[in-house]
């Protein structure tokens, strides 16, 4: 090993060739790095001061009978590369290319040929030499998305010919050379510089951990079609994705999920206490290390097992799913938008494992299903999901949880006080009503609830994708000025039902400030060219009938969300037993028809029997029946069925009749039954002279109690009536 201080005159010196091998990087600096670079550019000709530009170590090798001196970068390849874009964009500029040439090309005096004196690995190689070739000062196009071409446009468009000199500069760039001879080991080199801080990708230090020069080949037949086939693969394994609070590359996210799906093998034995430290993504890298020497796994094994995961996670697993189409039945897409829009990341390493090892699309896609049911109900009741690293990437992977149906006795067995329960419906009824969410956490649930509504049924316009879509608070925010307060409610209550999912909506435009605040007609009508609501959201299946409203208020905010609350539980359902007590109306009513049943035509007339005090319609009725039965103790079922008979009830209802007997109640299949009927009234079983015991019809609208008091009148009993 030799070092020293070394120009970059000495260095690419017309006769050496500098070769990147295959196990490193790809080019990865950005435009934080060539604007520094340029600065420090024009620093070093204005002020002819030497200009340090770090350490670099190359390796000598054995050239043969080959004309040109050949080394080996170890270290310091995106420095060469964005130095050989700068002169390149330079000397073009300047006309001076035969300087360029001089330093950055190689010359095989017997063929008569010129070289690129920087050889690049086979990820950027196609880009830097169509770079190096130009022979013209223009901007260059790309058909993928290239670091390489990037720099280089940005030099041709930011350099001043006369800011920068190129004799000044080859003189005055200095580096620490490290030099190698060809017996020494690189590899060796290569992680000592690692572990003192330089940032690789775990799929880089994993390249170079289980493949060596020796087994190069092995290297190109296996690794590179998986991670370095081309420039596409590659940006889709350097990629950038949120994990959290975190930004990580995607390939180390991949290889963090496969080593949490690799320590729950049975035939490996795992303990614990490694368990957990594995898991972790810091030190993910010393962590294979560390599996593989303790437990002692063949590393070739490994390797295949590490390629098929990863042929599947690229097949499978898109972090741009918020630019394309969502579906709208269950599948690896609806996944792919809980993981990379609502971020839950923590999914990963169990959906990985059902692709795995679940061969039917059909049963995958059951279980994909239920797993954003069980997502989204908790998302919508706001459950804490801290233990959600615990439950799919270890848990449901150790206990090689692989139907729909072991998933659903795994996840309903718990009871709704454990971390990790299922919501009942109940919940999510009240979780439309109650749940304040972030915004982009809103707008996904209606945008999934909009897939699932639309799905195999036309409409008039097109769903964009996501990532087109804003939230917009149907009461605005600052409602102050042109919202009046409904009789009743007061500023708290109106500032909590604002942020309700009830009260928002997905728009494929950001409304006009002055159109969002604004009155209700204004804001759906729009104002001078500013267009509104009904523009805009004229289509949205999940606004269905809003515009319609005369009003929009505390009412109506809350019966949209409990009409939401019963498609979201359409499309997320639960196989729990049904919550009686919270079970909502579930008839196929549009939310219209809610909204004239509970808020335009709901009347709150109570009325009183007999002087007793007054009480709601329901109760009213039974009363009445029950006083009828006192003054005709005789009576038998069957007459009172002609008496209070089918024609006085309410209209729009699913029943059996303003009476139902407790054994026809019991045979009726409906799950909505006991909330149709007085089951759970206080007194709400009556017993007839014969001995029937009989419930009470409860649906009652003002526009049908004329019949039940005269029926009442007629038998001498006083009704009152009280607004």
């Amino acid at each position: 090993m030799d070092a020293g201080t070394k120009q970059l005159a000495d260095i690419l010196n017309g006769n050496r060739v500098l070769e990147v091998p295959y196990y490193q990087r790809s080019y990865v600096w950005k435009e934080e790095q060539w604007e520094r670079l340029l600065s420090d550019m024009e620093y070093i000709t204005s002020t002819g001061q030497d200009y340090f530009l770090g350490s670099i170590i190359l390796k000598q090798e054995q050239t043969g009978i080959s004309p040109y001196d050949l080394q080996t970068v170890i270290d310091g390849q995106q420095r060469f590369t964005t130095l050989a874009l700068f002169f390149k964009s330079l000397c073009l500029k300047t006309d001076d290319l035969e300087t360029f040439e001089g330093k950055f090309t190689v010359r095989d005096k017997k063929a008569k040929t010129r070289h690129i004196a920087i050889r690049h690995s086979i990820n950027d190689r196609r880009d830097f030499e169509k770079v190096m070739v130009l022979n013209s000062d223009c901007k260059l196009e790309s058909d993928v998305p290239s670091n390489i071409i990037d720099a280089y446009n940005y030099f041709h468009e930011n350099i001043d010919p006369e800011k920068v000199d190129v004799d000044v500069l080859l003189n005055h760039i200095i580096f620490i050379g490290i030099s190698l001879q060809a017996g020494e080991d690189e590899q060796a080199i290569f992680d000592t510089i690692n572990s003192l801080g330089v940032k690789l990708t775990t799929g880089e230090l994993l390249k170079n951990y289980f493949f060596t020069e020796s087994t190069r080949q092995e290297y190109e037949h296996l690794w590179m079609p998986i991670f370095e086939k081309d420039r596409e693969l590659a940006n889709y394994w350097d990629s950038t994705i949120n994990s959290g609070r975190i930004k990580r590359a995607n390939i180390d996210f991949f290889f963090n999920a496969y080593l949490c799906i690799k320590i729950q093998d049975p035939s490996i034995k795992v303990s614990a206490e490694h368990k957990v430290r594995y898991r972790r993504s810091v030190g993910l890298f010393n962590n294979y290390k560390d599996l593989i020497s303790t437990y002692s796994i063949d590393k070739k094994d490994m390797i295949w097992d590490i390629l098929e995961y990863a042929q599947l996670y690229h097949d499978n697993i898109n972090p741009e799913i918020a630019n394309g189409e969502i579906p709208g039945k269950p599948g690896i897409e609806r996944i792919n938008f809980l993981i990379f829009v609502l971020e839950y990341t923590t999914l990963v390493p169990y959906i990985l494992y059902i692709l795995r090892n679940v061969s039917s699309e059909e049963e995958r896609n059951e279980i994909f299903g239920y797993i954003e049911s069980y997502v989204l109900r908790r998302q919508v009741c706001r459950s804490d999901n801290k233990n959600f690293s615990d439950l799919f990437g270890e848990n449901l992977i150790l206990n090689q949880i692989l139907t729909i149906d072991d998933l659903r006795d795994y996840l309903e067995n718990k009871s709704e006080e454990q971390a990790l329960a299922l919501p009942s419906d109940g919940m999510v009824r009240k979780g439309f009503v109650n749940s304040h969410l972030p915004n982009k956490r809103s707008l996904a649930i209606l945008y999934l609830m909009e897939t699932a509504l639309r799905e195999g049924k036309p409409h008039a316009t097109k769903l964009y994708t996501f990532d087109m879509y804003s939230l917009e608070h149907l009461l605005p925010k600052n409602w102050q000025d042109n919202w009046p307060m409904l009789d009743g409610y007061d500023k708290d209550q109106r500032d909590d039902l604002k942020l309700c999912l009830g009260n928002l909506a997905m728009l494929p435009a950001k409304l006009n400030t002055s159109i969002s605040n604004a009155s209700w007609q204004t804001k759906k009508s729009g104002k001078g060219k500013s267009q509104g609501l009904l523009f805009y959201a004229a289509d949205i299946v999940t606004m269905s009938d809003t515009l319609s409203l005369i009003a929009w208020n505390e009412k109506t905010i809350q019966i949209r969300a409990k009409w939401l609350a019963e498609k979201a539980i359409e499309i997320w359902p639960s196989y729990l037993p049904e919550d009686e007590e919270d079970a909502a109306d579930a008839e196929d009513l549009t939310f219209i028809d809610k909204v004239k049943r509970n808020c335009e035509n709901h009347d709150y007339t109570k009325f009183s029997l007999n002087g007793k005090p007054a009480t709601t319609k329901n109760q009213f009725v039974l009363d009445v029946v029950r006083a009828y039965i006192e003054k005709h103790p005789s009576v038998t079922y069957t007459e009172l069925l002609k008496v209070f008979h089918e024609g006085l009830c309410s209209r729009g209802h699913k029943h059996k009749g303003l009476l139902l007997s407790v054994d026809a109640h019991s045979k009726w299949d409906n799950k909505y039954k006991d909330r149709r009927y007085s089951v759970k009234m206080n007194g709400g079983k009556l017993v007839s002279g014969d001995g029937v015991e009989f419930y009470v019809n409860t649906q009652w609208e003002i526009a049908y109690m004329h019949g039940i008091i005269k029926l009442a009148k007629d038998e001498g009993f006083t009704v009152n009536a009280e607004k």
